[in-house]
């Protein structure tokens, strides 16, 4: 015969104290733009750092591994601050991802140096010229959309694991 546990030999769970007011990171995921506007930020603010270490003469491996830096960073954020999975999470990677490579990749090679105009005595666009032709030309290319796919596989890859552990 199984004994019944004795409520009084049990011991007592304190309370959860409750300061009334959610964090940043709660907020952000109740917000129904929260999520794209953090995945914004993260994108443009990795690509506007990265920017610094594109080469004058950008090469393929360069490119890839700053991209793959910014996919990692935005498909990270999405999928932690994402309440749950699904195509919409993706979409929302995909997009920031696309838009970061694209600003780094645009504004580093626009802003480079350029042999033909130091020739002439002239030099090549600033850093906030450079800036404004990446915002100003379409996001389209083979690397944005290869590391926007890779953010959206990392948003929505297997199950979500809860980040709360239960030690009962």
């Amino acid at each position: 015969m199984a004994a019944t546990p004795n409520p009084e030999q049990q011991p007592a769970v304190p309370p959860r104290v409750d300061a009334g007011k959610d964090s940043f990171l709660n907020s952000l995921r109740q917000n129904r733009m929260g999520v794209l506007t953090a995945a914004l930020v993260v994108a443009l603010v990795l690509g506007l750092v990265l920017t610094v270490l594109v080469p004058d003469q950008p090469g393929a491996f360069v490119m890839i591994l700053l991209g793959v830096l910014i996919a990692a960073g935005v498909g990270f954020t999405v999928r932690y601050l994402s309440e749950g999975k699904g195509l919409l999470t993706q979409i929302v990677a995909f997009i920031a991802t696309v838009l970061g490579v694209h600003v780094m990749a645009v504004t580093g090679a626009a802003a480079g140096s350029f042999p033909l105009l130091e020739k002439l005595g002239s030099g090549g666009p600033g850093f906030d010229d450079a800036l404004l032709i990446a915002l100003a030309t379409p996001a389209i290319s083979a690397g944005g959309v290869l590391a926007g796919l890779v953010a959206a596989i990392i948003a929505g890859w297997g199950a979500k694991q809860a980040g709360r552990i239960d030690l009962d």
